[in-house]
């Protein structure tokens, strides 16, 4: 049963990877000492396109069949969905609450429920990775983040 799950998600990823592609190249590239805007997705939906590629022809060239349980029958596909609910959360708070409040607030959620840690440690965690991310980003990397309704 795995075989053609794992051929039909390396044609999907692999489809996917080269319509990125295609509008990366149409956005502009850029070299490397001036990267254009499709830069960066361009390198990612490379990487992406040779790694689908690869699942699928090790699937088609597979002779037995694996047998295990799928992966939404496992018991973890609960905190998938929860994270990519959190993620969408995360994504649609940013600008109303900016990134320290909203990230820290993420941070907590999946250190606290999905690891499910002693209180102090989620809140240090949570503290730590938001202030290390705004650190690399907004001061190294002068990306600019959301201040949100606090002013921060």
């Amino acid at each position: 049963m795995m075989k053609p799950l794992d051929q039909a998600s390396g044609l999907f990823w692999l489809l996917l990877s080269i319509t990125v592609l295609v509008e990366s190249v149409r956005l502009g590239t850029g070299s490397l000492r001036d990267p254009g805007t499709g830069f960066l997705t361009f390198g990612a939906s490379a990487i992406m396109g040779i790694l689908s590629l690869a699942l699928f022809i090790r699937a088609s060239l597979k002779k037995e069949e694996v047998k295990g349980e799928l992966f939404f029958a496992g018991p973890f596909w609960k905190r998938v969905i929860l994270v990519l609910v959190l993620l969408v959360l995360w994504a649609r708070l940013m600008p109303e609450l900016g990134y320290l409040v909203s990230t820290f607030l993420l941070m907590g959620c999946l250190y606290g429920v999905l690891e499910r840690k002693k209180i102090w440690l989620v809140l240090t965690c949570s503290l730590l990775t938001t202030l290390i991310t705004y650190v690399v980003f907004s001061k190294w990397l002068n990306c600019q983040f959301p201040d949100g309704v606090f002013g921060f």
